[in-house]
């Protein structure tokens, strides 16, 4: 594939199946940041703490890569406005932006991940958490930024946001379009009140078979609130029941790619 192609293809994935306009700059970014949460932080060492007997269950996995992702749009939203991108700039003005500038990004990003004092949702420390396994954690992270930088050096600065947000648009742990996040939390909220809903399998088993609603859960316009804000605020036994509940199955399946895009009769997520 030519590089040409190759962005009409990301291009293609972001409008079409992301649902952002991949020429502004801000809402690529945005999105840039889950798909790097997602591949420093999520794809690595971390899947090795939320497996098995690991020290994170799947409540505090939801708690944290939301949180995560909005600390790490928050740092590249204040790189933004110091390289001077407005708002509404365009992301071709990305490739404007110098090698020093995106590798003080990475950097930037790096060390907030690998704090070992970073204070995760739930109380713990990233020490406590990742104990012997932190120096791999830490290369991991290195790695993948290390790769980002490289990847604004040699293709171009938007071709760089681009390709993190497509990751970060398909990744369903961290939910990454507003749009999508919305949708999601009103159809979630929506079956919790609806026992016969498909949703729940034959005759509502799911539904009956799931630990009392936590406090949290039962107060339906707060739940609604923090899920569309900051989900990492929800407590232990909220974080957990909403994943038991099946949260993530009601992510609306993203559209098909336009057919302009479409190269040899289909098109995968690059990477």
């Amino acid at each position: 594939m030519t590089p040409q192609r190759e962005d009409e293809l990301l291009r293609g994935m972001l409008a079409h199946q992301v649902g952002i306009e991949p020429d502004r700059a801000a809402a690529v970014l945005d999105l840039a940041a889950v798909g790097v949460v997602n591949n420093a932080w999520r794809n690595g060492p971390v899947e090795d703490w939320h497996a098995g007997d690991g020290p994170l269950n799947d409540g505090d996995m939801l708690r944290i890569n939301a949180h995560t992702s909005w600390r790490i749009r928050q740092i590249i939203r204040r790189w933004r406005y110091e390289v001077g991108l407005p708002a509404d700039a365009d992301a071709g003005q990305l490739d404007d932006v110098s090698v020093d500038d995106w590798d003080w990004l990475a950097v930037r990003v790096w060390r907030w991940l690998v704090n070992p004092q970073r204070l995760l949702p739930g109380g713990f420390r990233l020490i406590e958490i990742a104990g012997n396994d932190l120096a791999d954690y830490n290369e991991h992270v290195a790695g993948t930024l290390g790769a980002w930088a490289t990847t604004a050096e040699k293709r171009g600065g938007r071709y760089a946001a681009w390709r993190a947000a497509t990751h970060g648009g398909g990744w369903r742990a961290a939910i990454g379009g507003a749009r999508r996040v919305g949708d999601l939390v009103h159809a979630f909220v929506t079956v919790l009140d609806e026992p016969s809903h498909r949703h729940w399998g034959p005759d509502g088993q799911w539904r009956r078979g799931l630990r009392q609603e936590p406090v949290q859960v039962q107060d339906r316009s707060g739940l609604r609130k923090l899920l569309l804000r900051s989900p990492w605020l929800l407590d232990q036994p909220a974080a957990q029941w909403v994943v038991a509940a099946g949260i993530g199955h009601l992510l609306p399946p993203m559209a098909p790619l336009h057919a302009s895009t479409d190269i040899g009769g289909g098109a995968s997520r690059p990477g």
